[in-house]
């Protein structure tokens, strides 16, 4: 916030989302009315602490389906340890795609 004082930083919980919404309003209250482009929401940092598991991973990704409903932003950061291990586990399509290919020709 001292590094950039123009901005509004909030801190609030992701699941409580009437408590999202205030702190929109409050925002947007803020914003001159004679200004043509609404107050949008650019970034949201969520740092879920205390879930773990497969539990904590389908909570993870309710809150972050409920806060990108309430606030639309353009980009979400969540710090997790649940979904970290699984974007670990993750292999991307085309390293499968390039394993299948090289069985293919192989066995042609």
């Amino acid at each position: 916030q001292k590094k950039y004082p123009l901005l509004s930083f909030e801190v609030g919980n992701g699941f409580k989302t009437g408590e999202i919404s205030r702190l929109t309003n409050k925002h947007l209250s803020r914003v001159d009315s004679s200004k043509t482009r609404a107050l949008d929401v650019d970034v949201v940092y969520v740092d879920i602490g205390g879930l773990s598991g497969s539990e904590g991973l389908l909570e993870a990704v309710s809150l972050l389906s409920s806060i990108t409903n309430a606030l639309e932003p353009r980009c979400i950061v969540i710090k997790s340890l649940c979904v970290r291990r699984l974007a670990s586990s993750i292999v991307p399509f085309s390293d499968v795609w390039r394993g299948m290919k090289s069985l293919q020709k192989v066995s042609d």
